[in-house]
């Protein structure tokens, strides 16, 4: 027998309509989750397609009131594709019946079922033991009997869901009753949660977002224990506000050290315009303040943290930008550093107790083709001991511009002017307002000498100046002369292996002059250390090695990557420097020391820093710091810093995460001191991520410092694939 295949003309509409109300059901039930992602819905206008219909028979009635299509029957609209035993529809009532192995498919979402009933003018009806496959979440639904109510309402009678495969998933929720409503939510009746088939949990009534956007939701919580804090269970609930802004609230428990709270605001007005509000608060229990602090100092039982971000753009060459932050105590980075999030989340833990300084800031922006002007609030504050002349600048004014020709002749200006309210608890406070143009004489031999003679006059003047001991100079001229001196020698090579196509290896030799002279600033205020106005006279050298590689990305396409850098160099001091901060060695010997820097990053996974500084005299590293990062691109990553300062600091710094099963991750977090040779912090732990479930569980370690005596804690996540990190 032959298959029945034509395209409808007067039907196309009909039968669109059909597959829409059938698609509807498809996506309200798969919107029946709880997931803080959005759940995309094809937005093609499916009435302007046509409908190909195939079956072994396809017959009309007399009255031509019903088409019936029998024998594997295929209806197919763009990239919905109905399938089943039977359908007839009745074109007046515009009843729709299919019976059969009824299969809708959507893309690649699948509905399956025993049969539909469904009428195309009151877009009611009832689906019979029904079985939804969601690709996008892995998600699988399914209902004896599914009954269409009104506009997006559903009622499923014992369903079922579960974003495990098989025939007896690892976990599935098991409802006598779902109620339905889409962009609203699916509250379920008389419901066991099941592990592997055997009933864990019972739930008389449970709520679930259905959304196709952003959901509101709790996410899952953490529980842990703690030696100092006891007991933990840290609770947080995501709020979608509205399309461009969102909220997660914080609510945090530990037997022992008290109750905390939270809260994150963000929001988004357009592109380049954001903003987020973060604050944590805590309230330590009396007998947890006492006991666990060694030494108070500026402490209190009610502690907190506020921080703001964000920026804004007026126009694209002028914007502002913020990062304001504020805590109750010099302490609370280190007690709650687990809690101090920015606006890339979480920050790590080992860099946010060994700040030292917390600086906030305000700054307005301004770009002009050659000039530019930014307006800058700073604030700071001292985290290891409270420092009454720790210096403010609000605000600073600077207005810059590039290196310009002077008009008719060969010669090249640059000026910078700078504006500065100084301000702090106690000392010497007051306006500085300071101009530095410069000259200079740009030679370019044949194009491979280059000589650039400087000379430059910063003129500074100090307004309303309040000290209650002294009477000082408020104004002076500091000249100062710098000269380089380079060349850059090249050289291509045509490799065309693997990805690299060409190679070019680029070195620039170079000489450096600098001249201050002496100035006797005995009689000056002193804000800050601007090395510039002490006494130099030093010549220098450096040797620049440079390595770029153009190489195939990914896609095909041809880029240029540095691959490779060393700069070596050392000053030699023809008159004993004066003041200032040396980092490359002793002011009293004739050398600095030699300094060094390493860039290697050959393979896009791995990238290496190495920087150092050699002791010409006593023979050996004054400073050192090595700096190790790889990715694999598949969620596995190390890295690994050793930071070295003789007599000063040493310290190593561990962190990655590293992939020991197709479903099971390790991670870990290690600060050691080799100087003092003990552990600072440690966290390690291992991340399950199944199929369809996962759980975190991770070890802390904290020495006691800052006051603080020693902790261990244990940490435990769980959550179910599928629902995001959102559950009600």
């Amino acid at each position: 027998m032959l298959m029945k295949s034509l395209t409808f003309c007067l039907s196309c509409g009909i039968i669109a309509r059909t597959l829409k109300t059938a698609a509807v059901v498809v996506f309200s039930l798969c919107a029946a989750h709880a997931s803080a992602r959005t759940l995309p819905i094809e937005k093609t206008d499916y009435d302007a397609l046509p409908v190909n219909v195939k079956a072994l028979h396809m017959d009309y009635d007399r009255t031509g009131n019903f088409v019936t299509a029998t024998g594997n029957v295929e209806i197919a609209q763009g990239t919905r594709i109905l399938s089943a035993d039977y359908i007839k529809i009745n074109l007046t009532t515009k009843g729709t019946e299919a019976r059969g192995n009824v299969v809708l498919k959507e893309g690649d979402d699948t509905l399956y079922c025993n049969s539909f009933n469904i009428n195309l003018d009151t877009q009611l009806g009832e689906v019979h033991n029904a079985r939804l496959f969601i690709k996008q979440q892995n998600f699988h639904i399914s209902g004896e009997e599914v009954t269409r109510q009104g506009l997006n309402k559903y009622i499923m009678q014992q369903g079922t869901i579960t974003t495990c495969d098989g025939e007896n998933p690892v976990w599935r929720i098991d409802a006598g009753k779902i109620d339905v409503t889409v962009e609203g939510y699916a509250r379920v009746y008389n419901s066991t949660f099941r592990l592997k088939g055997f009933p864990v949990l019972y739930l008389p009534y449970a709520i679930f977002p259905v959304k196709t956007k952003r959901a509101s939701g709790f996410l899952f919580p953490e529980v842990g224990h703690s030696d100092r804090e006891g007991a933990k269970f840290n609770n947080s609930y995501f709020w979608a506000i509205s399309d461009n802004s969102d909220a997660t609230v914080w609510l945090d428990l530990a037997t022992k050290k008290g109750l905390g709270t939270g809260l994150e605001y963000r929001f988004k007005l357009r592109e380049g315009s954001w903003g987020k509000f973060y604050g944590y608060f805590a309230n330590e229990e009396s007998r947890y303040f006492d006991h666990e602090y060694r030494d108070e100092r500026d402490r209190e039982k009610e502690r907190g943290y506020v921080n703001f971000e964000g920026e804004h753009y007026f126009s694209p060459d002028f914007y502002a930008k913020a990062m304001v932050s504020y805590i109750t105590d010099r302490e609370f980075y280190g007690d709650y550093a687990g809690k101090v999030r920015r606006s890339k989340g979480e920050v790590n833990k080992s860099d946010i107790k060994k700040r030292e300084m917390d600086e906030s800031f305000v700054f307005f922006n301004k770009n002009w083709e050659f000039y530019n002007l930014l307006a800058n609030f700073n604030f700071y504050k001292n985290l290891m001991h409270r420092d009454p002349y720790t210096l403010q600048r609000a605000p600073q004014m600077v207005f810059s511009g590039t290196k310009r020709p002077l008009a008719g002749t060969p010669l090249f200006y640059q000026l910078e002017t700078r504006y500065d309210y100084l301000w702090r608890e106690e000392g010497i406070r007051g306006h500085r307002l300071d101009v530095f143009p410069k000259l200079s004489l740009p030679v370019n031999y044949r194009g491979w000498l280059k000589f650039n003679p400087e000379i430059g006059v910063k003129g500074i003047t100090y307004l309303d100046l309040r000290h209650k001991d002294k009477n000082y100079d408020e104004e002076g001229l500091f000249p100062s002369i710098e000269a380089e001196l380079s060349t850059t020698l090249l050289r291509i090579f045509d490799v065309d292996k693997g990805r690299i196509k060409k190679l070019k290896h680029a070195v620039e030799p170079g000489l450096l002059y600098e001249y201050v002279p002496e100035n006797d600033q005995s009689d000056f205020p002193y804000f800050d250390i601007p090395d510039r106005f002490y006494k130099r006279h030093s010549f220098g050298y450096y040797l620049k090695s440079r390595f770029t590689a153009l190489l195939f990305d990914h896609t095909g396409e041809l880029h240029e990557r540095e691959i490779g850098y060393i700069n070596v160099g050392q000053v030699f001091n023809i008159s004993r420097p004066k003041g200032g901060i040396y980092l490359q060695g002793d002011p009293d010997e004739d050398f600095s020391d030699v300094f060094a820097e390493v860039r290697i990053n050959i393979f896009p996974t791995t990238y290496v820093k190495i920087k150092a500084s050699y002791n010409p005299y006593e023979h050996n590293l004054r400073y050192y710091n090595a700096y190790v990062n790889w990715s694999s691109g598949r969620g596995e990553f190390l890295k690994l810093e050793y930071r070295y300062g003789r007599d000063w600091f040493e310290t190593v710094d561990f962190e990655g995460k590293f992939k020991l099963t197709n479903s099971l991750y390790a991670f870990f977090d290690a600060t050691y001191d080799n100087l003092e040779d003990k552990d600072l912090d440690t966290e390690f732990g291992f991340d399950y991520a199944a199929q369809c479930w996962g759980s975190i569980f991770s070890i802390e370690t904290s020495r006691g410092t800052g006051g603080r005596s020693s902790d261990t804690s244990f940490n435990f996540t769980f959550y179910l694939k599928g629902f995001g990190e959102t559950i009600y």
